[in-house]
């Protein structure tokens, strides 16, 4: 199977995430400053599914403990 390259830089779809969680706003509400809101959405439910989002929680979280002085798991 081929993977085609995203024609939306990840750091832009990620940052229509945010823009959406921060607000609570609907998708469709995504500002033109954003990748289109189907691309957002679709890699929303995409790293939802895949755990992608508890990966990186769970890494901040490590980080966050560990920078001040905590054991790395409560």
């Amino acid at each position: 199977m081929v993977q085609r390259t995203s024609k939306w830089p990840l750091r832009a779809v990620v940052n229509g995430i945010f823009y959406v969680l921060k607000n609570g706003c609907v998708w469709r509400d995504v500002p033109a400053d954003f990748p289109p809101w189907p691309t957002v959405y679709y890699y929303f439910g995409k790293w939802t599914a895949d755990g992608t989002w508890q990966r990186v929680s769970g890494c901040l979280t490590l980080e966050a403990r560990e920078r001040v002085k905590k054991t790395p798991s409560p």
